[in-house]
């Protein structure tokens, strides 16, 4: 049978040919622009390992309007059913393209007991009004907005390690296998598949832990997501006030400079008024709001 769903896959060019469009508009697409290089980055790992991938979060599919404007970048990206996610973005001022997308698609299984769904604060209204004729609005919770930070490539080749480190310290990178449990173990979002998405964040993308001599497990660390964001940042509570945090997304930053050439983006929500503090004083400027809508536990 031939489909002739409203959503194709996105191809290799189609996906470049988005980054080619998008690139003029950076900043303020930052986000989106990223999460495309990063995909088209783990490319050939992530297709041609899709059996091996025990995170739904990176065993992720773009896909676009069957007929669109290419210059739309009209764009809903979904995961496997354990982490359901949709990310929902496109240039058009109307928003035609994505909500016909939205309404018309059968790739998407609105009844998934685990559903969320992510968009620019512009496009929220639509696509929560899209959601909600699709599933009673009893069974949607409408998060807060969190904030896109921006950090420009000349920015973060200024920022200065300045913070002394006792000799019984050091960093080192981090180990998806012996790590990764005890940074889900902290991680304030961690839910029943957050483990595996942070075992193949540090092996896809890597990160860096701040060690004490002589013991196996960080006593602060930081990783960088599937959208290319560094997050994940935590310091034990017994280690705090020694500036640990700030070096370590410093460090993070610097790290990612060198290996992809970009300016970066991190989240953060909007009541986390000490990360708000820390990516201000750090350089960092909020570009856009992002919007979350989140289908209940059942």
């Amino acid at each position: 049978m031939c489909d002739t769903d409203v959503l194709v896959e996105c191809t290799k060019p189609q996906l470049e040919a988005m980054l080619a469009v998008l690139k003029p508009l950076l900043p303020r697409r930052t986000q989106q622009h990223n999460f495309i290089r990063s995909y088209l980055y783990h490319y050939d790992n992530i297709n041609n390992n899709r059996h091996d991938l025990k995170s739904d979060r990176w065993n992720v599919r773009f896909y676009t309007h069957r007929s669109g404007d290419p210059n739309n970048c009209t764009l809903i990206t979904i995961n496997s059913y354990r982490d359901y996610f949709l990310i929902c973005f496109t240039l058009q001022e109307s928003q035609t393209e994505l909500k016909e997308c939205l309404e018309s698609t059968n790739r998407i299984n609105w009844k998934n007991y685990n559903l969320l769904l992510m968009c620019d604060e512009n496009l929220y209204e639509m696509v929560k009004n899209v959601a909600c004729q699709k599933i009673p609005p009893g069974e949607w919770m409408f998060p807060s907005h969190e904030h896109a930070m921006l950090i420009t490539k000349d920015k973060i080749a200024k920022l200065e390690i300045d913070e002394k480190l006792p000799d019984e310290l050091y960093v080192a990178p981090l180990d998806p296998e012996k790590h990764a449990e005890l940074i889900n173990t902290h991680w304030f979002m961690r839910h029943a598949n957050s483990l595996e998405l942070i075992r193949r964040c540090i092996e896809f993308n890597g990160g860096i832990g701040l060690f004490r001599r002589g013991m196996e497990q960080p006593i602060s660390w930081i990783s960088t997501n599937e959208f290319l964001n560094p997050g994940f940042l935590y310091t034990m509570e017994a280690e705090r006030g020694h500036g640990y945090g700030r070096m370590m997304l410093k460090l993070e930053l610097k790290r990612l400079l060198a290996i992809h050439n970009l300016d970066l983006i991190t989240i953060v929500a909007d009541e986390n008024e000490g990360s708000k503090a820390l990516h201000h004083k750090l350089g960092f400027e909020s570009v856009c709001k992002v919007r979350w809508i989140a289908k209940k536990a059942t």
